[in-house]
């Protein structure tokens, strides 16, 4: 009887993973089975999880992509015939396509997250968008995270498929420490995340490298796909490597201010982990993350060295504005549970029922 959801994540690094996991974890237990990449870092463990032998090497990538997967479609398609009355990919990986062919040959329905739709400048190549393009137009139905996403598939890439916005949920990490002390310090600052060319790190040593005399340190933490020419000093410190759950929350509880310099975005799983540690933050007044913080909950600036500067330089002197917007975050952190996020994505995946 096919009375199951297949779901699938096949992601081994980053945020996308615990995305999905998150979700998932608040799905009712009988009505799924969750497809997980044996070579996954971290991750929660989560009722009716499988895992499937994918690829952590561009060698194994080749190799269990050309015979690996097709075997491994092979051995499962009875169960999948038998079992599964949808499909649904909580983002996107190079292993789904298959998975999304297999069951629109068999008249089913494949529900797709799209968390960026036009790829980043410097992420990716032009393979990799039309391959994106393609996974989105033989979807049945869409999840977006913003409607700036959504507006973007729809008008620019001409994909209109029935669709739901939901938001990002909080980032969740057990290190995070919200002590009252922090709403005190204001000279530690942090940027957060995978450093790709879009992210404006460049933008943001050149203005650390004019505050210098107003701050402690300031850290850029992640691993970089891309020779970025950034130099170290002594008040700007670089991590470039995959961050664990307690180096990032040690990062965080560091922190004074969390900025988010990028020169374009869709929206952002580092905000969630800002709005998670009730950080301060300083944020570029781009893509969709008008969409996860209010006008009153963070500093807006524009993507441009003075715009950022001031919007920094006024947020390290102003002790009362970091207390507002912790106080702020604190308050938000309510209305982004991933029960609630869970709810509306499993409404949608059996709405038609």
């Amino acid at each position: 009887m096919k009375n199951k959801i297949m779901i699938l994540s096949f992601g081994r690094t980053g945020s996308l993973p615990l995305y999905s996991d998150s979700i998932v974890l608040h799905f009712p237990k009988e009505s799924y089975d969750y497809y997980k990449s044996k070579y996954l870092i971290g991750g929660i463990t989560i009722p009716n999880q499988k895992t499937v032998k994918t690829f952590n090497s561009t060698i194994s990538f080749i190799i269990n992509t050309l015979f690996f997967l097709p075997y491994y479609i092979a051995i499962h398609l009875p169960k999948i015939i038998k079992n599964y009355k949808k499909l649904y990919l909580p983002y996107f990986h190079l292993w789904n396509f298959p998975f999304i062919l297999l069951f629109r040959i068999l008249g089913r329905d494949v529900i797709m997250t799209v968390h960026d739709g036009i790829l980043h400048k410097g992420e990716n190549g032009c393979f990799i968008q039309w391959y994106s393009n393609l996974n989105i137009k033989f979807s049945t139905k869409i999840i977006y995270l913003t409607n700036y996403v959504k507006s973007n598939v729809e008008n620019s890439l001409k994909i209109i498929k029935p669709s739901i916005v939901v938001p990002h949920g909080l980032i969740e990490n057990k290190f995070i420490i919200n002590s009252p002390f922090k709403v005190n310090r204001g000279k530690k600052i942090l940027f957060l995340g995978r450093i790709s060319p879009y992210k404006g790190v460049e933008l943001l040593s050149e203005v650390i490298e004019e505050i210098a005399g107003s701050i402690d340190e300031c850290i850029i933490a992640g691993k970089s796909i891309y020779d970025s020419k950034i130099k170290k000093s002594n008040k700007l410190k670089i991590q470039d490597k995959y961050l664990s759950d307690l180096e990032i929350g040690k990062l965080l509880n560091w922190a004074d201010i969390l900025v988010l310099p990028y020169l374009e975005a869709t929206q952002s799983g580092v905000i969630t982990l800002g709005i998670n540690s009730e950080l301060p933050m300083v944020c570029t007044n781009v893509g969709g993350f008008h969409e996860q913080l209010n006008d009153d909950e963070c500093i807006w600036v524009e993507p441009n060295k003075e715009s950022l500067k001031e919007g920094l330089s006024g947020l390290i002197h102003d002790q009362d504005k970091r207390n507002y917007l912790a106080k702020k975050m604190h308050k938000k952190k309510e209305s982004l549970s991933w029960e609630n996020i869970s709810l509306q994505i499993f409404k949608f995946l059996n709405n038609n029922e």
